[in-house]
């Protein structure tokens, strides 16, 4: 019963890791492969030495290595970009599992380090007390592993390995571990009933172990059976121990009760060894002389339990330096970090991220108030002042214009040829139709009658008609419109003197130097790039929250944005003047030339923002009726070739 089990080391295929990440370098990050040569062979070459591992501390070193390099990895490059196999090797059949998820090949690294750490234990328990001790705590650490394994497996919908599975390792870990510590006190001839109370923690945990292993799919059925029989072996252990700490005369009848209980746990076991036969040929004797002794001298009664025998739990999980907490660091003296130089997608996407943050933000809190305060003044100019944001239209512009206004009529044509074609379908149907049924009469002419099976049809195309005699309604009231534009005045820059009003002077400054803080917001905005603060902050600490940053970069608008409260005041003075000034002209002053050619350019201006709403109104509504007329087509088409076949096949029928 002191043979202790080690967990073999799971098996995997090899893969060009260094190729496959050069690959992901390429085409997804924003650096080269090539810059990353030495890295990349690198860990190639360090997954290769982790997979042919031998039993030894340099190689924990070499898989703690990996596992650490990898961990690193894990948290640049994107998920689903390494597909590796790996092969249990805890059942009497090996199958193998394939998968491209980082975490896979994290853990199966884990697994074997968690694998070595039992065989490190193994190897260190030569029997003596140092032994003893290092085999201890390579147990833990092994638990260790397998406990961080089943706390990543809790959160996955698709687990990479069975829970059941990893959690019976950890149990048998920490039960091994007790195990040799529970040996160690038995050495030094602690009391009794210490050495009762480990004795039977020791079983509690066989016993966890025992249960998840029922229920795991992978752990063989000899290591069940075993993990069984040492749960027993332990609780008859710790009676019997607890027995010999009942030197008290007072405690025979349950001296007697703990004989009795670890006789008959004893009986229980399957197969028994020299120490199991040993054991029991003690029980048998205590047993005996404890009964002979009672039933002549204390006369007591034996209790049906045991109520007083408490586990003492000596053990847990410990974590090797970088599996919790430590992995990651960039000022780990331990680790050359690879690809320390590579940048994650993360932290260009957060630049992005920012940048257009950033772009909102001027946008929301700086342009568009500048601008709506423009506007209000804007619509306050007298009648006869240009507002500075009056400009003349390009030549271009204004031949788009013409050109739009060409394409409606060409999208109305297409419709209309379209409809044409469905009602001359549709009417060479129903005339069909009609002849057939004057040649056979009715009562041989069964099929349904045109009028009835196309009204559908017909009902549709009245529909798309009445809509294309409204969009031509609109067409030709646009053109009527766009053909008042005087088009010279709209497209030649305006040169006219600088008004004396002193108040339009004003707006017109106002206006003006807005539009000069706008564009300089654009420019400042354009050079507040944050990318060179974001990856310096990485090299720097490694963290990827870069809020604080962004938070930072906005600091450069606070001017701007008390720019803002004064133009509010300045707006507020100038609207009160203009309201004054409305006030004091009572008489009718007869416009000049000056005015009359504002006005006209206000005018002209109005005009061709109409035209260019109708055309934007007018692009949508020809691009949803082409695809009405065009389906309605295509149903027609099908149905005409469908009613010719029918109409075919019932003639046929009349002249057999």
């Amino acid at each position: 019963m002191s043979q202790l089990l080690c967990i073999p080391f799971k098996r995997s295929l090899s893969i060009n890791l260094g190729d496959v990440l050069s690959r992901v370098i390429d085409s997804t990050f924003y650096q080269i492969a090539s810059e990353f040569a030495a890295d990349l062979k690198s860990i190639d070459k360090l997954r290769n030495s982790a997979l042919e591992a031998d039993v030894s501390l340099a190689g924990l070193h070499t898989l703690q290595e990996y596992f650490f390099q990898f961990d690193q990895l894990e948290r640049k490059f994107p998920d689903g970009q390494i597909n590796v196999k790996w092969f249990e090797t805890l059942g009497l059949k090996s199958y193998g599992r394939e998968d491209s998820r980082f975490i896979f090949e994290k853990l199966n690294i884990l697994y074997n380090i968690g694998a070595l750490y039992s065989l490190l234990a193994a190897d260190a328990n030569n029997g003596s007390v140092e032994g003893l001790k290092t085999a201890c705590s390579y147990y833990r650490h092994s638990a260790g592993c397998f406990e961080y394994i089943g706390s990543q497996l809790e959160s996955m919908n698709e687990p990479v390995m069975e829970p059941r599975c990893i959690t019976s390792l950890k149990y048998l870990m920490l039960a091994q571990a007790q195990e040799t510590f529970w040996l160690k006190a038995v050495r030094d001839e602690m009391k009794h009933t210490l050495i009762a109370r480990l004795a039977l923690q020791v079983a509690g945990f066989y016993d966890s172990c025992c249960k998840n292993a029922a229920a795991s799919q992978l752990l063989r059925s000899d290591w069940q059976n075993r993990f069984t029989e040492k749960s027993i072996y332990f609780q008859a252990v710790a009676f019997y121990r607890y027995s010999l700490g009942c030197s008290d005369t007072a405690l025979t009848g349950q001296k007697i009760r703990a004989l009795k209980n670890s006789i008959a746990l004893l009986k229980s076991l399957s197969s028994s060894d020299d120490v199991v036969r040993s054991l029991t040929i003690k029980v048998q004797e205590a047993l005996k002389a404890s009964e002979r002794d009672n039933d002549l001298i204390y006369l007591q009664d034996v209790p049906p339990t045991i109520t007083n025998l408490k586990p003492a739990p000596m053990v847990s999980p410990l974590y090797f330096e970088g599996l919790q907490g430590k992995s990651g660091t960039n000022d780990n003296d331990a680790h050359k970090i690879l690809f320390k130089d590579l940048l994650p997608i993360s932290v260009m996407e957060s630049s992005s991220a920012f940048n257009q943050r950033q772009d909102q933000y001027i946008q929301q809190h700086i342009i568009d108030p500048l601008k709506a305060l423009n506007k209000i003044i804007s619509q306050r100019f007298p009648p006869s002042a240009l507002s500075a944001d009056l400009r003349p239209i390009s030549e271009e512009e204004f031949e788009v214009c013409r050109s739009s206004l060409e394409q409606s009529e060409t999208n109305a044509q297409h419709v209309t040829s379209a409809l044409q074609q469905i009602s001359k379908i549709l009417n060479h149907e129903h005339e069909t139709d009609q002849l057939l049924r004057t040649k056979y009469g009715t009562d041989r002419w069964t099929i349904e009658p045109s009028d009835k099976v196309n009204a559908g049809y017909w009902l549709r195309y009245s529909k798309l008609e009445s809509y294309l005699q409204t969009g031509k309604a609109v067409d030709q009231e646009t053109i009527q419109i766009f053909n008042t534009i005087d088009a010279n005045l709209l497209t030649k820059p305006i040169k006219l003197p600088e008004s004396s009003d002193p108040v339009v002077k004003d707006l017109s400054a106002a206006i003006d130097r807005r539009e000069d803080v706008i564009s300089q917001v654009k420019i400042k905005a354009g050079r507040n790039v944050l990318l060179p603060k974001i990856v310096s902050l990485y090299k720097r600490t490694g963290q990827t929250d870069f809020e604080h940053v962004f938070a930072e970069g906005l600091k450069i608008y606070q001017d701007d944005l008390l720019l803002i409260e004064r133009e509010k005041s300045a707006n507020r003075e100038l609207l009160c003047r203009l309201n004054i000034e409305d006030e004091g002209n009572t008489k009718m002053e007869r416009l000049d030339a000056r005015d009359l050619y504002i006005q006209d350019f206000k005018y002209s201006l109005k005009l061709f923002g109409d035209v260019k709403e109708n055309l934007n109104s007018g692009s949508k509504f020809y691009q949803d009726l082409v695809t009405s007329v065009n389906s309605l087509l295509n149903d027609v088409q099908i149905f005409e070739a469908s009613r010719t076949e029918e109409k075919k096949l019932a003639e046929q029928e009349i002249l057999k």
